[in-house]
Parts: C-alpha cells; structure tokens; sequence
C-alpha cells in the first residue's frame, strides 16, 4: 500500500509538471513577437499609372505593421552630405496615432519629393508625406532649399517585406541626388550610407 501511495503521489506531481510546461509553450505561440514589418507598395501600378505626372518620379510608398505593443515611432526627414547625417528638416510624430488607442496597427506611408526650380533663385525641395490609416488620412508639406548642381537622383528604398526591431532608428526610404555625371544604386547599409554625397532619407525612430 505504501508503495501504491508513493506510485501515485508520483504520477500527480508528474502530471502537474506536464501541464505547466504545455501551458507554457502555449503561452509563448500564442504571444506575438514585437517589431514592425514594412511591406513595399507599388504606388503606380495599373490603372494608378495615370497618378504618376501629379506626384513626380521621385515617389514612393510602403505600409508599416507591428507587432505585440503599439510602438511609439517617428518619421524623420534627414540631410545627409557626404556620407554623414548633417541635419534634420522635420518629423512626422506618432505614426500609429495615441499608443494608448492606436488608431490601428498598420499604416500606409506615401511620399514624393519634388524639386521647384526658378531662374535666379535657389532650388526647394518640396516634400509630402501622406499617412493612411484605417480611420482616415493626412499630408505633411515640408519645405527647405535645394542643390542646382544636384542634377542627377535617384530613389532609395526597401524592395521585399522586411521586419525590424525597434531598438534603433531604421531608415526605409529616401532620395538620394549627385552632382556628377553617374549615380550608384545604394541601399540603407553603413558602407552605402558612408557613399552618399547628398539624400532626404526618412528614417524611423523609437520613442520610449
């Protein structure tokens, strides 16, 4: 009888072992993993071709999704010169809206950089940046001067789905321009970056 006791004593504690680390892995699939995953848009494809003359071949769009918590992220618009961040000309705050009642957990971000040029003045770099959400949307104008010897640009951007951390600033999109007479295909990298003689790049940044 003394061993049945034990026997059974056993097979419980066993059980109860069982169950906490099914419910466990249950706990760890259930639970999204946090970051935000951009997916490329095609802004001019088919019948959207038509929009094209209106917004400029400087024109671009991704939708941004995360994951887990609602992020409080940013969208800076940043001078780079000669392979170095120089300044900042503004930022879109709060992408995902209130992270207390986001808006929604997705958003799509449409931009286009248009260079107004008049004889006798400087150049300036209109650029417009349209969120859409769920509920609805917006566009920013920002305006600052630009470069008459920049004559050749060039689009900068993420090409396939691509999920990021938030742990540092992520630069997804941008324009990249050259006062020679070629210009490279660059990407985000450190090495590309370092390459730059002049871009806008729009680059997202976490808040705490």
């Amino acid at each position: 009888m003394r061993n049945i006791a034990c026997l059974l004593i056993l097979l419980l504690a066993l059980t109860g072992c069982s169950r906490e680390s099914q419910s466990t892995i249950n706990e760890k699939i259930d639970k999204p993993s946090e970051g935000i995953t951009l997916t490329p848009v095609d802004l001019f494809k088919g019948e959207a071709a038509k929009f094209k003359p209106f917004l400029g071949t400087m024109s671009g769009a991704f939708k941004l999704r995360y994951d887990g918590e609602a992020p409080n992220v940013n969208l800076d618009i940043d001078i780079w010169k000669n392979g170095e961040k120089v300044e900042s000309k503004g930022s879109l705050i709060g992408l995902f809206g209130n992270t207390e009642n986001p808006e929604s957990n997705e958003v799509e971000l449409i931009i286009s950089i248009n260079t107004i040029s008049t004889e006798g003045q400087e150049d300036i770099n209109q650029v417009k940046v349209s969120t859409v959400h769920a509920s609805g949307s917006s566009t920013s104008t920002f305006e600052f001067p630009g470069d008459k010897e920049l004559t050749l640009k060039g689009i900068m951007d993420i090409q396939e789905v691509s999920t990021f951390t938030t742990e540092s600033p992520i630069p997804v999109w941008g324009m990249q321009a050259t006062s020679g007479n070629f210009i490279s295909t660059l990407d985000f990298s450190p090495e590309s970056l370092s390459k730059l003689e002049y871009a806008i790049l729009f680059t997202l940044k976490f808040e705490d």
